[in-house]
């Protein structure tokens, strides 16, 4: 009898079952993956819109930041990118806060993690700020009514020491953090040319004309954290005075220049300062 070759009906169901199996397991990998990927490339898009914008400003780019994403996203005559960075999901991008997100669901997650702020802080600093002002201008009134003072000038009004002032009694105090040493710490900032300088120290109080000494330092720019050392009231502390930036919040050449030469210090290996890393509210080496 002649033998006959080939697979029999029972073997092709078992190998399409094994190749269903493997299919089922593998494309679910396949699609993490290539989510991932654009997740990341995503953030990538946008850390690089952040970075053009800081370096235009450099050489005297004088729209914010929602005006430039604008033109940085426009698919003809980029003055920016050869080709438009854009979402591969599809998302929309838009400003929040100081940085540029995305709503398509998930890619905000990165953003706050590589921002190395918590998303509270930097929401109540902008809110706080932007509360005394419509539509760019100073709202005396409610400023004055909050921290209970009358007859204030411009000049005053237009300070950070009142803008820090009216955040710590509009919330109550500081935000906490815990710092390298276990102890802890607290958030503050200073309104700065092209938005808010982030810093923080062990001081839980409000001092008015005071407590500018920062022991950690965010860059916006590189999205990192610096520590500069021991608490200002200790001996062979390591700090730098945010005041020397400028009291007064209204934009100056001076102002932007000294704001600079405190973030050149704290990158500058030979002042001392090391990069950390802010977990949450909790710094780390």
């Amino acid at each position: 009898m002649k033998r006959q070759t080939g697979f029999t009906l029972v073997e092709l169901v078992i190998v399409i079952a094994v190749l269903g199996i493997l299919a089922g397991l593998a494309i679910p990998y396949f699609m993490e993956a290539r989510e991932e990927a654009a997740k990341k490339e995503c953030l990538a898009n946008r850390t690089q819109i952040l970075r053009m914008f800081h370096a235009q400003q450099a050489v005297g780019y004088s729209s914010d930041l929602t005006t430039f994403l604008t033109e940085a996203i426009e698919e003809t005559d980029n003055k920016y990118f050869t080709f438009a960075p854009k979402c591969a999901d599809g998302g929309k991008y838009k400003v929040k806060v100081d940085f540029v997100t995305c709503d398509f669901p998930g890619h905000d997650e990165d953003l706050l993690a590589a921002s190395s702020i918590p998303e509270d802080i930097l929401k109540k600093f902008n809110d706080m700020i932007d509360s005394f002002y419509k539509d760019g201008v100073l709202d005396k009134d409610a400023l004055n009514k909050l921290l209970g003072i009358t007859n204030a000038n411009d000049k005053t009004l237009n300070s950070n020491s009142l803008m820090r002032e009216a955040f710590f009694k509009k919330y109550g105090g500081w935000i906490e953090g815990i710092g390298v040493d276990g102890m802890p710490i607290y958030f503050k900032f200073h309104k700065t040319v092209d938005g808010i300088l982030v810093y923080a120290n062990r001081n839980s109080d409000f001092k008015n004309g005071g407590d500018w000494a920062a022991n950690y330092v965010y860059n916006a720019s590189t999205s990192k954290w610096y520590y500069g050392g021991k608490n200002q009231w200790e001996s062979a502390d390591n700090t730098t005075s945010v005041a020397n930036i400028n009291n007064d919040i209204r934009p100056t050449e001076q102002a932007k220049a000294n704001e600079q030469k405190i973030l050149d210090k704290i990158t500058d290996p030979s002042q001392g300062w090391t990069e950390v890393t802010l977990n949450g509210n909790t710094f780390s080496k």
